[in-house]
């Protein structure tokens, strides 16, 4: 499901193959809580809202829950969530939306603008509060981005967050969602 994370939890999966592969390794795997190897299940779904329309709900990943009901082995009893690379963590819109947002910005520098351009379901306050989220996480996404390739030059932008929307975009030039891949890439929350 990806390279070079060792002993760390999956917390993102691609595809329905990708989960199924995960599903296959999840006894080998330890709790990232009490690190019990062999305790890990299936636990059930990981509903959410969806963006487009409030009063339905979509699947936006997996419960893995670390058994505690064997008597031989007992886990810890807690759960953990694996969700789609397309999910945000908390949040009701998808990585492929909030991705469209920001590179709005580029090109018209009003949050609001931006945000209604793209003709969200959403408040107008959402545009700042996603402003604000992404603007707090800026240097622990930019000390991700910076281990695959160095920021690219903005000699003509003041703003650090437009900055770090190019170096994204610059660090997973392939991809038509670039947050999803990093997602994907550094299983860690984009927010």
């Amino acid at each position: 499901m990806g390279e070079g994370l060792g002993h760390k939890t999956r917390r993102y999966y691609r595809s329905e193959e990708d989960l199924r592969q995960f599903y296959f390794n999840l006894k080998q795997m330890p709790c990232p809580h009490c690190r019990s190897i062999g305790t890990l299940i299936m636990h059930g779904y990981l509903y959410g809202y969806d963006e487009n329309a409030f009063n339905k709900k979509i699947i936006r990943g997996r419960r893995i829950f670390c058994n505690n009901r064997k008597k031989h082995k007992p886990g810890c009893g807690r759960t953990f969530s694996v969700l789609a690379v397309n999910m945000l963590k908390n949040f009701s819109i998808t990585a492929d939306s909030l991705w469209q947002y920001l590179t709005g910005l580029l090109n018209i520098t009003n949050k609001t603008n931006a945000f209604i351009s793209l003709k969200f379901t959403l408040s107008i306050s959402s545009a700042y509060r996603l402003w604000k989220r992404f603007s707090i996480s800026q240097s622990r996404i930019r000390s991700y981005l910076v281990r695959l390739c160095p920021p690219p030059e903005c000699p003509d932008t003041p703003c650090a967050g437009i900055q770090t929307i190019s170096h994204l975009a610059s660090a997973f030039p392939d991809s038509s969602c670039p947050i999803a891949a990093f997602q994907q890439r550094f299983q860690v929350s984009f927010l």
